[in-house]
């Protein structure tokens, strides 16, 4: 198994609206300084706070499909589908920019935090169709609780969002000291930010999982598990994207 951890420092930064939303960018916008430019269709990763309340204007997208993952606070969207509607904490807001759509996204109270995420599907086949807007409040992911952890699917499998990328989304949330294991794939890579507390993470020895830390994970051989444990003061919360190596398509070069 092959593990790559990241650290704040290596990954990119952001700020709109004056510095009022500030980002840690695990995956940058094309040009900017960063460790990592993209795992497989996952081209763009970010993870801001909001420091007041804050905008950010209308913009135009195309073909690729982006959600948006709110961890605390209220976040706004309105598009120019006639879109109005607003997400609350473990929400999403997907958008699937088909042949293009413009949208602008507020953070409603200080300390809103999110992440906006962009898949790269077949961009050639997703462009000749409509663009779309649809809401998932928190309450429709399904979250199954086992041994100290609560594993909930934001995206793929059993979770209500389906895109046309093939991608999985997971939100793990581990008490302390607790343990959590998921099977890897060669063909796949997992990639993952700690958000709460810190831990480790197995790949024959135990490599050290700090706060904001990004990592990516693939194994070598059938049959690898990747197994996550928690500090034992301040338990472990990550947010996970599993995204094939080879999506069966040629990837727009950043």
């Amino acid at each position: 198994m092959n593990i790559r951890i990241y650290g704040a420092e290596q990954q990119g930064v952001g700020a709109f609206d004056g510095g009022k939303f500030l980002e840690q960018r695990a995956v940058s916008f094309p040009g900017e300084k960063t460790a990592v430019d993209r795992v497989g269709p996952l081209f763009y990763w970010a993870w801001g706070k909001a420091a007041d309340v804050a905008e950010i204007g209308m913009h135009p997208h195309k073909a690729f499909e982006i959600v948006t993952y709110v961890i605390e606070g209220l976040v706004e969207h309105r598009d120019s589908l006639g879109s109005l509607e607003t997400v609350a904490d473990g929400g999403a807001q997907v958008i699937q920019a088909g042949s293009g759509v413009y949208h602008a996204e507020a953070f409603r109270t200080v300390g809103s935090e999110a992440m906006q995420i962009w898949f790269e599907p077949h961009l050639s086949e997703t462009v000749k169709k409509p663009a779309t807007y649809r809401q998932y409040n928190h309450e429709t992911f399904p979250s199954h609780r086992t041994h100290g952890s609560v594993a909930k699917a934001v995206i793929g499998g059993e979770a209500p969002i389906q895109l046309d990328t093939d991608a999985n989304m997971h939100d793990w949330t581990l008490d302390p000291g607790a343990s959590f294991s998921y099977p890897l794939d060669p063909s796949r890579q997992l990639a993952f930010l700690i958000i709460r507390g810190q831990g480790a993470a197995a790949s024959g020895e135990l490599q050290t999982l700090s706060h904001k830390d990004f990592v990516v994970a693939q194994a070598t051989e059938e049959g690898e598990v990747l197994r996550l444990q928690a500090d034992e003061e301040e338990g472990l919360r990550v947010i996970a994207i599993d995204v094939p190596v080879d999506p069966g398509y040629t990837l727009y070069r950043k």
